[in-house]
């Protein structure tokens, strides 16, 4: 008699016995030494035998569980579907000749199901009852036990486990033998239990669960878990994009012109029953050099545009006033008329009433770029002065009156939509959301691809108001005017002036006349000042320009934002774009202005003997 070991010593695999006939002569020696050298080579043949089948047995695991990533990730959308699918694996896996899964419901400390195993099949797989819902509390029987404490329970005789609830099989009938119960965790989360019973054996009996069982099922429960938590993603994200549809239906009713607006906009228009201020495109004579004369002893004037114009006397005309400026900078059959009225209308409805960033600011935008454009003298394309115009108009549409570092410090919803330029990306989104209304697309008679090049214009220039993208584009353009080689059929030269035209319009309320800038910085102030009283709510210090306390360093402030951002852009455009020097001379002059209110002078700073306006 031969043991057969392993290669860790002491571990039998086998006993082979050799016997011979009674009478026979018994083994020799050498046959025993025979015998043994051949039982070692046995011993090794069984030990690759035993690992090859380890081998295959993990392969078919393994295809086990391809299938069943496939299966129940392919099915991830209905929870009644990939319920079924869980079941089914589950039974195949520890060939269970039952199966049960129950899902937490964490808020009523709960079990429920409504999936059943009847033990009913078609086509040789098994085939699982929807019914009305039964629900449990977790303090009762063995799967709500499993769910409290995230034991793994396996009863082999149910019958002498007390958890066991007998009456389930008086009422079906059916004989419960073996358990093996199992948490399913997500994230530290129990959120489900499968409950298997009586494992099958080959020869069709009922048996006990074995630990291969519980080894190979712990496996097979994470991919349970990754699917079910999923399944809850994709049913929270159906959820919230069913809300969002809600929502967005509700504000594209909120935010759209009716159109009895649009027939009475139209009606105003056709009957011209308003009137468009002289100075909405007035031009003036222009002193040359207020101190030096010619050699005539006369003054030298040349033609100059005005940028005077203010929106706020004008507010219950300003959209007629927009369709004018559209027919006079691109031609009165440029654009459909009543798209046209749809389009500003809503716009319109789009600015919220704050105090500096609403439809008056973006009008007084829109309108200081309907000057440079109308005088540029085709130095601009038809595409570049659509983006340029009507990139103006909508260029703050609902702007919340915070900046962007409010909004990226204090993380809301726009904060965290956006990682850059987060209200400039939140007003360009807003432009193409009406854009692609039918009906409101004022670019719909243009080409598909004419249509996108536009609006890639005005993405740019809408981007280009965010003032930390200022910085990097006046370096670059102020290098190509020191160097003179700034040359317009150069694409990215275009884009640094296009851009530089947009911040100048956007900063023009710097270049008003005295009393107009007075009224618009308080307006500006009051917003700053807001946000400051915001972040002083939340516990935060605010920074010394959006501090209701620090008033007195206005005027400091002003001056600074002047010198330092305003002269350098119209200084720019003034080089390049020469009819654009009006804005440049008014920014100097309400420069002077402050430091005047700086040095306590303010009662004799302006007035209209002294001001531009009697200068001209």
């Amino acid at each position: 008699m031969f043991g057969v070991y392993q290669d860790s010593p002491g571990i039998v695999q086998a006993v082979i016995e050799l016997s011979r006939q009674v009478g026979s002569p018994p083994f020799t020696q050498q046959e025993k030494q025979i015998a043994g050298t051949y039982f070692t080579w046995v011993a090794i043949a069984l030990d690759k035998i035993q690992v090859c089948n380890g081998l295959m047995k993990q392969r078919e695991f393994n295809d086990f569980l391809l299938e069943v990533s496939r299966v129940i990730f392919d099915d991830i959308v209905a929870i009644d579907d990939l319920s079924q699918h869980i079941m089914m694996f589950a039974k195949s896996l520890v060939s269970a000749d039952r199966c049960a899964l129950f899902l937490v419901d964490t808020e009523a400390e709960e079990l429920y199901a409504d999936q059943f195993d009847d033990g009913l099949d078609r086509d040789g797989k098994p085939v699982f009852v929807k019914k009305s819902q039964i629900r449990f509390p977790l303090s009762r029987g063995i799967a709500g036990h499993v769910a409290k404490t995230g034991d793994i329970v396996n009863i082999p005789d149910a019958y002498q486990d007390r958890r066991f609830n007998r009456e389930v099989d008086v009422q079906t009938g059916y004989s419960t033998r073996s358990i093996l119960c199992m948490p399913i965790t997500s994230h530290g989360l129990i959120i489900g239990v499968v409950q298997m019973i009586n494992k099958m054996g080959q020869d069709g009996q009922t048996t006990a669960f074995d630990q291969t069982d519980e080894s190979n099922f712990k496996i097979f429960a994470m991919y349970c878990a990754l699917a079910l938590h999923f399944s809850r993603i994709y049913r929270d994200s159906q959820q919230s994009e069913r809300n969002l549809a809600v929502v967005q239906e509700q504000l594209i009713y909120y935010t759209t012109c009716s159109e009895q607006q649009v027939d009475r906009l139209l009606n105003s228009w056709n009957k011209q029953s308003f009137t468009v201020p002289t100075e909405i495109e007035q031009v003036y004579l222009h002193a040359l050099d207020y101190l030096v004369k010619c050699s005539t002893n006369m003054y030298v004037y040349i033609l100059s545009i005005r940028f005077d114009f203010h929106s706020r006397p004008y507010v219950s005309s300003l959209n007629e006033i927009f369709i004018y400026m559209v027919q006079k900078l691109f031609g009165p059959s440029s654009f459909d008329l009543t798209t046209l009225a749809r389009f500003i209308l809503t716009v319109r409805k789009h600015y919220r009433l704050v105090p500096f960033h609403n439809f008056c600011h973006a009008f007084d935008v829109c309108h200081c770029m309907f000057m440079i454009l109308l005088h540029s003298e085709g130095r601009f394309t038809d595409e570049e002065m659509y983006a340029m115009f009507f990139g103006s108009i909508c260029h703050d549409m609902d702007h919340r009156g915070l900046t962007n570092s409010f909004h990226a410090k204090f993380g809301t919803p726009l904060g965290k939509l956006y990682s850059s330029s987060i209200m400039e990306s939140h007003h360009f989104a807003m432009i193409v959301s009406i854009l692609h209304r039918e009906g409101f697309n004022v670019f719909s008679h243009l080409p598909p691809d004419t249509f996108k090049k536009i609006v890639d214009l005005i993405q740019d220039i809408i981007m280009s108001t965010d003032l930390t993208n200022f910085f990097p584009n006046h370096k670059e353009l102020s290098k190509l005017l020191v160097a003179q080689t700034f040359d317009w059929t150069i694409d990215h030269h275009r884009w640094s002036i296009r851009n530089m035209c947009m911040t100048a319009c956007d900063l023009c309320a710097s270049t008003k006349m005295w009393p107009i800038q007075q009224q618009i910085v308080e307006c500006l102030y009051e917003e700053f000042y807001s946000q400051g009283d915001i972040e002083k709510e939340r516990g935060e210090t605010p920074i010394q320009m959006l501090d209701r306390d620090n008033q007195p360093n206005r005027a400091q402030e002003q001056i600074e934002f002047l010198t330092n951002v305003c002269l350098p852009c119209f200084s720019d455009i003034a080089d390049l774009l020469p009819e654009s020097q009006p804005l440049l001379s008014g920014c100097k002059d309400n420069l002077q202005q402050w430091q005047l209110v700086k040095e306590g002078k303010a009662a004799s700073m302006w007035n209209v003997a002294t001001s531009r306006v009697d200068k001209e």
